[in-house]
């Protein structure tokens, strides 16, 4: 399967899913602190509900997406509530189609897992953020132990395998700073997962998603301790990762 067809069939999840809420999205905006006057741009926007939280406190929102899909569902979502001040634009992270300096915020939320070159993303993010502009970055953190950081990206890829590697927290500030990123403040938020939908989110086909299955009932104890993994009746509940949310100045 494609990675665009893979996106098409999750866009609908994603539009009613997990994505849509949690402490990580409020942070986005706490950390944004827009006043109204912004021009915002959202990476990665999937489904689009960083932008639609971002939206009603800022000027403008521009989101961008690799998949069509994905833009159609976010422009469907952001519809459906009454925001008018949006664009829709088909990019992807590493080459963005806007003019350097041009947006006072730039987020992307739970999307840099997946981009093929986060250095070069963080550069474009860099470019076109103004001076004393805002990055609010959300993604998935690697646990410090190295085998349940191996256990973790590879039980992601096989769920989905349009995800690339997550990182800890030091290689993840790395990248902002060497994109010349100020880091301003950080949160670390745990997030619960409840099994069987993110297995169906990935939308993998039922033979790939039972091996998901049985390669969680097999962890490593590292990996059943850092992502608190609970197994009942014989079968995977829930495991709970942790998000970084962070703010940096340029």
């Amino acid at each position: 399967m494609s990675s665009a067809t893979r996106w098409e069939k999750a866009a609908d999840a994603y539009a009613t899913g997990e994505h849509k809420s949690g402490r990580e999205l409020q942070l986005v905006v706490d950390f944004a602190a827009p006043m109204g006057g912004e021009r915002v741009l959202d990476i990665g926007t999937g489904a689009g509900h960083t932008a639609l939280a971002l939206a009603p406190h800022a000027s403008s929102v521009v989101l961008t997406d690799p998949v069509p899909a994905m833009l159609a569902t976010a422009r469907r979502v952001l519809g459906e509530v009454g925001v008018r001040n949006a664009e829709f634009v088909e990019a992807v992270a590493e080459r963005l189609p806007f003019q350097d300096a041009s947006f006072d915020i730039v987020a992307t939320r739970l999307a840099a897992h997946h981009f093929d070159d986060v250095a070069l993303a963080f550069r474009e993010v860099a470019r076109v953020l103004r001076p004393g502009g805002v990055f609010i970055f959300v993604d998935t953190l690697a646990p410090e132990d190295s085998e349940s950081a191996a256990y973790q990206d590879e039980v992601e890829r096989l769920r989905d395998p349009t995800h690339r590697h997550i990182y800890t927290q030091r290689e993840w500030i790395a990248f902002a700073e060497a994109a010349g990123l100020r880091i301003a403040k950080l949160e670390v938020v745990r997030k619960a997962h409840d099994f069987e939908p993110w297995l169906e989110r990935g939308g993998e086909d039922a033979a790939t998603q039972e091996r998901v299955r049985a390669r969680f009932l097999d962890a490593p104890a590292s990996a059943v301790r850092d992502l608190e993994i609970v197994v009942a009746d014989g079968g995977v509940k829930s495991f709970t990762d942790r998000k970084l949310v962070l703010a940096a100045r340029r």
